[in-house]
C-alpha cells in the first residue's frame, strides 16, 4: 500500500495536469473531471458563506441539530442562488460556496443581491427561518464575495467511497479571507472591484431620505485588512434585500 501510495502522490504532484476552459459550474458527476491529471475552469463571482461558531450549536444541542442547521444553510443557499442565476457547493463542514457565472456587472450584482436575499431569511424578524434557527443560537453567519478565475479537481476514481470536489481560485480565498473580517450585523463584505461595479439598486438605500445635495445613501462602508502582505480593500453592509 506505502508503494501504491506514495507513486499516486508523485503522479497528482509531477504528472501532466491539464485545465479545460468551460462555462458552467462542474458537479461531482461531470465526465471531463479526470481524478490526478485534468481539473476545469471558469470565471466566475463568488459567495462565500461560513456558519460560525457550530462548535456551540454541538456542545449545546447535539449532532443532529448541527447537521440540520447545515442542511438548512445550504438549502437557503442553494434555492437563493439558482433564483438569480447562481450554483451551490458545499466549501467544508461549516462553508458554501454559491458561484455565478462570468464576471460580468451582471454576475456580480446577481451574487450581491443573491447575499443579500440570504441575509434577510437568515436575520429578519419577519423572516421564520431566523425564528427558527434562533431557537438554537445558529444564526451566526458572515458571507464574503468577490470574483474570479475558479478551479475544479476531483477526488476519486468511478465510484469512489471518498470522492468529492476541490475547489481553488483567488476569488474562492479572498472571499474567505472578507467574510473572516465581518461580524453581525455587518454580515456581508464583497471586494473593492466588486463594489465598483455595483449597480445603484443594490449600491444605495433609496428608502432614507436623502442628503441635503440630493445623493443617495450608500449601503455600503469601506473597510482595509491586509492579505498576502499586501493592504486590502473591501466593503461591508448590515443591509438585506427584501425575499418576498
Amino acid at each position: 500500500m506505502k508503494i501504491e501510495l506514495e507513486e499516486q502522490v508523485k503522479t497528482m504532484m509531477e504528472g501532466l495536469f491539464e485545465i479545460e476552459d468551460i462555462e458552467q459550474v462542474p458537479d461531482l458527476n461531470d465526465p471531463r473531471l479526470l481524478f490526478g491529471s485534468k481539473s476545469l475552469g471558469f470565471e466566475a463571482t463568488v459567495i462565500y458563506l461560513e456558519i460560525k461558531e457550530s462548535g456551540k450549536i454541538l456542545i449545546q444541542q447535539n449532532e443532529v441539530t448541527l447537521v440540520r442547521v447545515r442542511m438548512i444553510y445550504f438549502y437557503l443557499v442553494a434555492e437563493i442562488a439558482a433564483s438569480l442565476g447562481g450554483v451551490a457547493r458545499l466549501a467544508h463542514d461549516d462553508g458554501i460556496y454559491a458561484f455565478f457565472q462570468g464576471t460580468t456587472q451582471d454576475s456580480l450584482n446577481s451574487a450581491v443581491k443573491a447575499a443579500m436575499k440570504i441575509k434577510f431569511m437568515l436575520t429578519n424578524e419577519y423572516s421564520k427561518v431566523k425564528k427558527q434557527l434562533d431557537t438554537y443560537s445558529a444564526s451566526n453567519f458572515v458571507i464574503g464575495v468577490d470574483d474570479g478565475k475558479v478551479l475544479c479537481a476531483k477526488i476519486g476514481e468511478g465510484i469512489c467511497t471518498y470522492g468529492d470536489l476541490v475547489w481553488s481560485g483567488q476569488a474562492l480565498t479572498s472571499a474567505k479571507a472578507i467574510a473572516a473580517q465581518l461580524d453581525a450585523p455587518e454580515h456581508i463584505g464583497i471586494s473593492e472591484l466588486v463594489h465598483y461595479n455595483l449597480i445603484d439598486n443594490v449600491k444605495y438605500n433609496k428608502s432614507k431620505t436623502k442628503t441635503p445635495n440630493n445623493f443617495p445613501v450608500e449601503i455600503w462602508k469601506a473597510a482595509q485588512f491586509t492579505y498576502n502582505d499586501q493592504p486590502f480593500v473591501y466593503y461591508h453592509t448590515s443591509f438585506f434585500w427584501t425575499v418576498s
